[in-house]
């Protein structure tokens, strides 16, 4: 049985990003869940919410980039490594007959790894709230997936996208993937931001998960709840993505995606 409908499709072409529910094995969001407080910042207790609230404090704060922490960040990505992550995920029987879908069966590299868990921690109570931003990730890759091991509430620091805004950015570089933009990218990304209702903050549970496109507008928003965001990302590619990034972006944007892709208007 495959994983999305048409409909799901055409919203992916359409927007630039699809939310699906419940998708991974429970048990191994739990384990996850579980295997983040292997090496937390010292002073961050797991059985203490007020602990958990940012930022890091100076001297807990680490620039090793398998344990990033940093502000309000924290980055496990040593965890990222072990096999079960894989399976949780890229893996998954769900995402692979989805990824089969997307860019078509045998065509793409399957991760043996994801980029971690990555975590957003909560303001401090009656904490300013703070401006957007938007960027399009600089490294090349197809489309990526973020995934929610933990209950993450509106405003709670969910992965933020710009809604069809890949069908500008993609034609503000001089090539399909790699990271080299025209001068109109600063121009539309502007118009983007100019009005922050032409941006939605995605949520859900444990188990949800959000594919998005590589020129996809987005950003880790803030988290003004009392829980920590916990984010599991991993990557696709194209086998054949380092010759295709030298391409310029023409005038298809699906050009390298599945027959299904193209078919689905």
């Amino acid at each position: 049985m495959e994983a999305l409908t048409e409909d799901d499709i055409r919203f992916f072409k359409r927007e630039g990003y699809l939310i699906k529910r419940g998708v991974m094995d429970p048990d191994l969001c739990a384990r996850a869940r579980e295997r983040l407080w292997d090496e937390p910042p010292p002073s961050m207790k797991k059985d203490d919410p007020a602990s958990w609230v940012g930022p890091i404090k100076e001297d807990e704060e680490s620039d090793d980039g398998e344990n990033l922490k940093r502000g309000f960040g924290w980055r496990y990505r040593r965890l990222g490594r072990e096999p079960w992550m894989a399976e949780m995920l890229p893996r998954s029987a769900f995402v692979r007959s989805a990824v089969d879908q997307l860019l078509g069966k045998d065509r793409y590299v399957l991760p043996e790894r994801v980029r971690g868990i990555y975590c957003t921690l909560p303001q401090p109570e009656g904490a300013e709230r703070k401006p957007r931003h938007l960027h399009v990730d600089a490294h090349p890759f197809s489309f990526a997936i973020v995934s929610y091991i933990d209950d993450v509430a509106p405003d709670g620091g969910g992965f933020t996208v710009w809604p069809k805004s890949h069908q500008k950015f993609f034609f503000d570089y001089h090539s399909r993937y790699a990271n080299e933009p025209t001068p109109q990218l600063e121009i539309d990304r502007a118009e983007f931001l100019s009005d922050e209702e032409n941006s939605y903050q995605t949520f859900g549970g444990p188990g949800d998960i959000v594919f998005w496109h590589h020129r996809m507008g987005h950003m880790a928003s803030v988290n003004y709840t009392s829980q920590i965001r916990k984010a599991v990302i991993t990557d696709f590619k194209l086998n054949d993505l380092a010759q295709l990034q030298e391409q310029p972006p023409g005038d298809d944007i699906w050009v390298d995606w599945s027959d299904e892709m193209k078919e689905i208007n």
